[in-house]
């Protein structure tokens, strides 16, 4: 009776046992099945941002080549126009042969003469003699180009069919206007070299920043249409995508495609169903245009990467499903999971104390050269500051001591302690201007100004001075020039400077000339004078504060170094940007721009 007990109790036992393993095993087994669909979510994920990476490597590729491509064939018809410009037609002729034969881009090459007409090209069965421009009112790209420069034109319709992307240049014999050299190149061109060598079973295209549809190897936009207009009604997620590309974003982004109304992709659906699209674009920039090229591939090729990850993970969890019914080899299989995590976190870790490590590195880099500025700052300012004090106390000291019987002559005294007077206060003015500026404490308040009318004004402030030295300022506008968006006094403060800046390096009998070019979008305005020219070596810093020119000055001493500087911070506090063209013994050109 007893050993019944025991045996039942036993038996018992071993139930709960069982029962307490099976249900330890079914715990892991869900487990173990709950890691096997996270990890391929993970894998997923990471896979899919491989491939996107690698289809934005590839619309970065083909944009790249053709940006390179467009540069090239820009570089050598401005080449052409600027080394060629007092050529015979019989030389030209030859030379466009050269080019569209070394070149292996151009549709044509043609030369348009002063009047707008078509007189030479080649291949001469590509070229519309005696087309003139003028007459069909088409004239517009030549007057852009002759305002500008090199102006290219989004792709347009040609006589022969299909788009062309034009290049005009004018041609200049000396100062006198000989007429234009124009490029085309068409897009078929474009696609053969660089977009139709994808052989993936997605698609290709490239849209301009107004959305117009430049090529497509799929076929569902034909070229010359508008994708936006399309999209507007069949496909709002692709719609977001064509407004990132023309605004000139690369990334990449996902849409679906329905095959509902769209035959030509019935290929990526299946018995109208939806498909998701995978898509990586990336712009090009190129003379004020902006296109853009996407790689556009079915979700369903990077599904198809995962198959052989689904059959791994099937059989990991069937085999860890056997495994779990040993305790010990799970808890090893857990353990070696954890280390392998605990690794990964350090070596994580690791690369992030690194990054911080480089970064306090960059820091203290920085913080050393702020600190070499200051010093530099200083250093300059006690000079400019230093210089002028001595000279007036030794000219006080002479007055003070000397006697009646002394022959000190007290007018040149007096004239050199005013002149070193004015010296400090243009010193100390110029400090606390670009002190200012850079601090943004002056706020440029702006208002409707007449640029002709500040120009004037700088000009008479300088004019007695310019007199003085016999030189002469001449300044030309529009008579109808239209009123800008500024600060008068800042910019007056500009033309002061620069005025002042051409009359130190000018010689007797100089010249000084201002221009003002009025255009719809912008003013230009040139100060050019015919003095001594600044080194190369000096070009590239003359914006730098305190830095001062060398060379001969023929009106007064050398500056702070500062007078420039201003007129740069005013110039881009105004939206606006300057540089300075000069050749040694031949002048120098300052070139302002300000936005309207």
């Amino acid at each position: 009776m007893a050993r019944q007990e025991d045996y039942d109790l036993l038996s018992k036992h071993k139930k709960q046992v069982l029962l307490f393993i099976a249900i330890v095993s079914l715990i892991l087994l869900l487990f173990i099945v709950f890691l096997g669909v996270n990890t391929y979510s993970k894998v997923d994920e990471i896979i899919t941002s491989q491939y996107k990476e690698q289809q934005l490597l590839l619309a970065r590729q083909m944009s790249t080549g053709i940006e390179e491509f467009l540069d090239e064939k820009v570089n050598l018809v401005e080449s052409l126009a600027k080394n060629e410009a007092g050529s015979t037609p019989d030389e030209y002729q030859e030379l466009f042969k050269v080019i569209y034969d070394g070149s292996q881009g151009f549709h044509v090459i043609q030369f348009i003469n002063d009047t707008g007409v078509v007189v030479m090209g080649y291949p001469e069965e590509n070229v519309p003699f005696g087309y003139n421009l003028y007459e069909n009112n088409q004239q517009w790209p030549i007057e852009h180009a002759k305002e500008t420069g090199t102006y290219c034109t989004n792709p347009l319709q040609l006589f022969e069919g299909g788009l062309g992307s034009f290049i005009w240049v004018p041609v200049y014999e000396g100062i006198e206007y000989k007429g234009t050299i124009l490029g085309i190149i068409k897009m078929s061109t474009l696609s053969e070299k660089y977009l139709e060598t994808y052989d993936s079973n997605g698609y290709v295209y490239m849209i301009d920043r107004d959305g117009q549809v430049l090529f497509d190897s799929s076929d569902y936009f034909a070229q010359g249409e508008n994708s936006i207009e399309i999209l507007k009604v069949s496909n709002p997620q692709h719609l977001q995508i064509i407004y990132e590309q023309v605004n000139g974003s690369e990334d990449t982004g996902n849409y679906l495609l329905f095959s509902e109304g769209t035959d030509n992709f019935i290929n990526y659906t299946e018995n109208g169903k939806t498909e998701d699209m995978i898509v990586a674009y990336s712009p090009i920039n190129w003379h004020r245009r902006l296109w853009s090229v996407a790689v556009v591939s079915p979700k369903s090729k990077v599904v198809a990467l995962m198959y052989s990850m689904l059959l791994q993970q099937a059989g990991f969890v069937v085999v860890s499903g056997g495994i779990t019914m040993l305790g010990g080899i799970t808890i090893i299989f857990l353990l070696i999971r954890w280390n392998k995590s605990l690794e990964l976190e350090v070596e994580r870790k690791t690369m992030e104390l690194k990054g911080f490590n480089d970064s306090l590195e960059s820091a203290n880099l920085k913080l050393k050269e702020l600190d070499k500025l200051k010093s530099d700052f200083v250093s300059m300012a006690s000079h400019e500051l230093k210089t002028p004090l001595t000279a007036i106390k030794t000219s006080a000291e002479l007055l003070m001591t000397s006697g009646d019987h002394e022959q000190i002559d007290s007018s040149d005294l007096l004239t050199k302690i005013i002149k070193n007077v004015d010296r400090q206060t243009r010193t100390v003015s110029d400090l606390l201007d670009i002190a200012r500026i850079e601090s943004g404490a002056i706020d440029f308040r702006k208002e409707q100004v007449n640029l002709r009318e500040v120009i004037d004004s700088a000009v008479e402030t300088i004019y007695e001075i310019a007199y003085d030295h016999g030189i002469a300022i001449k300044f030309s506008s529009p008579a109808d020039m239209s009123e800008i968006t500024g600060n008068a006094n800042a910019l007056e403060t500009v033309f002061v400077n620069l005025i002042n800046n051409a009359l130190k390096f000018t010689p007797w009998g100089g010249r000084i000339d201002i221009e003002v070019v009025d255009t719809d979008e912008q003013v230009q305005i040139t100060v050019k004078d015919n003095g001594i020219g600044i080194s190369s070596d000096d070009l590239e810093h003359i914006f730098e504060k305190f830095y001062k020119l060398g060379g001969e000055v023929f009106n007064e001493e050398k500056g702070t170094g500062l007078g420039l500087a201003i007129v740069k911070r005013i110039v881009e506090g105004h939206n606006g940007e300057i540089r300075a063209e000069s050749k040694e013994g031949k002048g120098t050109c300052f070139i302002i721009t300000l936005r309207r």
